[in-house]
């Protein structure tokens, strides 16, 4: 099985045990129709054991990342996702018949 992506926290938090890793659990874009897009993120924190992975018994970190569209102008990675995201939901929109193909 192939290595899943995690992120490292910065303060790994500790409660009888280290949980030293962060899980992307949930991610939320929302924006209205022509204005900006905003997008809350919510991050686990976990750790690797003998048995597989255990969830820290700890509230979820939370980022709220404001003006997504106008960061994507200044942000070379930032615009990277933003277009893989919108090339990917226009792929499966295709494959669902509710996005026109070859516009």
């Amino acid at each position: 099985m192939a290595d899943i992506p995690t992120l490292f926290a910065s303060e790994p938090l500790a409660i009888s045990a280290t949980y030293d890793r962060l899980w992307v659990r949930e991610i939320v874009v929302s924006s209205v129709v022509g204005g900006e897009a905003e997008a809350r993120v919510t991050l686990v924190r976990f750790r690797t054991t003998d048995d597989g992975v255990e969830e820290a018994p700890a509230e979820p970190v939370r980022l709220h990342v404001r003006d997504l569209l106008a960061g994507a102008e200044a942000d070379a990675d930032l615009a990277a996702a933003v277009g893989a995201l919108m090339a990917y939901v226009a792929k499966v929109g295709i494959e669902q018949g509710v996005v026109a193909a070859g516009e």
